[in-house]
């Protein structure tokens, strides 16, 4: 009875204290000391690539004037694979050919006497059949062999007139060493009361010339054929003709030789023309 008496006073003495205590904060505590400073280094801007902390002009890499992130650039990244080849173009169309150039000088006397033409047509010694055309164009012009490369001889003969033609024409600038290669002509022919001239005889030298082939294998023709020669057959002169005042000889020619006389060792076909000028010796 007596501790049921006591508790309720004792809650009423508890609430009277709580009720009397006041809840204000209390006053601040001291500020300590400032903390020590660090030592380290500052950081370095992503533009400064050469890590000098100096905006360098070269750093400014997108020319504003300004040192920004907008300066900095990143690693170059890996190369990529290579693409796929394209597709090849056409080829383009040929172009126009160019005018021939001038001849050289000093050549002038050697071409501008004519030249002889020479066509073959036939099967080379490997049995592969070929087709070659040549202009022999060059005449030597020293006194002492004029009568035996580029002369014409008449003689009367009755009421006609005979007349000796000798014609050498060389592949290329003659020497005489190195530079021999020539198609050679010797032929008679008279000229009667009435035209056309009368073809007495015929001598044709080919004169170490290299027929040389598409595929660079080349032989040599180094033969003389005569019009009743050995092995010749259907030796025809035709469109003859020569001008006594300015002595301009003009023939066509052509004639088979059997392949045993001739360097291809197979049947030939040989033909041209012949435009040339003669010279004639003042007796």
């Amino acid at each position: 009875m007596k501790l049921n008496r006591l508790f309720p006073a004792a809650i009423v003495i508890i609430t009277v204290c709580l009720t009397s205590c006041t809840t204000e904060d209390g006053l601040d505590g001291v500020k300590g000391d400032p903390g020590t400073i660090g030592d380290g280094a500052t950081g370095i801007n992503c533009w400064d690539t050469n890590s000098n902390g100096t905006n360098d002009e070269e750093e400014d890499t997108n020319q504003d004037g300004e040192f920004n992130a907008l300066d900095c650039r990143g690693m170059d990244g890996a190369d990529g694979a290579n693409g796929v080849d394209g597709v090849d173009g056409e080829n383009g169309t040929n172009g126009s050919n160019g005018e021939n150039g001038v001849d050289g000088v000093g050549l002038e006397d050697m071409l501008r006497f004519g030249s002889i033409e020479v066509e073959l047509q036939g099967i080379r010694p490997d049995n592969v059949a070929f087709a070659n055309n040549e202009s022999f164009r060059y005449t030597p012009v020293d006194g002492d062999d004029i009568d035996t490369y580029n002369s014409v001889v008449s003689n009367n003969q009755g009421n006609d007139i005979v007349y000796q033609f000798e014609l050498r024409r060389f592949l290329s600038t003659p020497d005489e060493v190195y530079q021999i290669a020539f198609a050679d002509i010797s032929l008679s022919i008279t000229k009667p009361e009435q035209l056309p001239f009368v073809f007495n005889q015929a001598s044709i030298q080919i004169n170490n010339y290299a027929v040389i082939g598409n595929d660079n294998k080349y032989f040599v023709l180094d033969d003389q054929f005569d019009n009743n020669g050995p092995g010749v057959t259907d030796f025809v002169l035709s469109d003859i003709s020569f001008d006594t005042v300015t002595n301009n000889l003009q023939f066509s020619y052509s004639f088979t030789v059997d392949a045993a006389n001739n360097d291809s060792n197979n049947e030939l076909n040989i033909s041209g023309n012949v435009d040339v000028f003669v010279l004639e010796l003042i007796n």
